[in-house]
This record gives C-alpha cells, structure tokens and sequence, in this order.
C-alpha cells in the first residue's frame, strides 16, 4: 500500500472512531430522557429542606423533618433515599397503609401526594 492509502485509511477509521463516540453520547442522552423525563414534575420538582438528606442528623431534627415533608412535596428520588422507618412514619401521618416493602411505601407515597 502506498502512503496515501495509509493516510485514507487512518482518516476512516478517525472519522469512524468520532462518530462512534458521537452516537454513543446521543443514544445515553435519550435513555436518560426516557428514563427521566425532563417534563416529568416528579423527577424536575426540588426542596430546599432535602439539600442535605444524606448526612446525619439528631432526632429531633428528623422530627422536624418529618413534619415538614408531611406538608411539602417530595420527589420520589427523595423518598428513595429516605429509610424504610421514616417512609413507615410519612404513610402514618398520612392516613395511608405502612405495610409493604420500602418500594410498596414510595409508591404509595408518591401516588397521594
């Protein structure tokens, strides 16, 4: 082969190679949006109060919490990211049944918001 064939052919191979990459960022980009739908009020709506859900916090303040989220609407990421005995106390406080998985729970949560 000659040099210019060499050249062609690393040049189909880069071009091959980028469009690739490109077709690949786009097919994550509609899964995600399949999967998260930017529209969805669930998955777009935020709290202030759930900015720090992860870190520990005293009792008394996961009281206080707890009353808050009682009043305020809560997304179902953040009901996933809540323990099974705080969800327990969420379906209490609101009247519904606190049988069931955790999944049970953040479902039914969810639908009686």
């Amino acid at each position: 082969m000659s040099t210019d064939m060499w050249a062609v052919l690393v040049a189909v191979i880069i071009v091959h190679m980028i469009a690739a990459i490109i077709i690949g960022y786009q097919i994550i980009n509609l899964l995600e949006e399949i999967a998260f739908p930017s529209d969805d009020p669930i998955m777009t709506s935020t709290l202030d109060g759930f900015a720090d859900i992860d870190a520990p916090e005293p009792e008394e303040e996961l009281e206080e919490e707890l009353v808050e989220t009682q009043t305020a609407f809560v997304t179902v990421n953040q009901l996933r990211r809540m323990k099974k005995d705080e969800l327990i106390g969420l379906c209490d406080s609101m009247g519904l049944d606190a049988d069931g998985t955790k999944n049970d729970l953040v479902t039914r949560i969810s639908k009686n918001q």
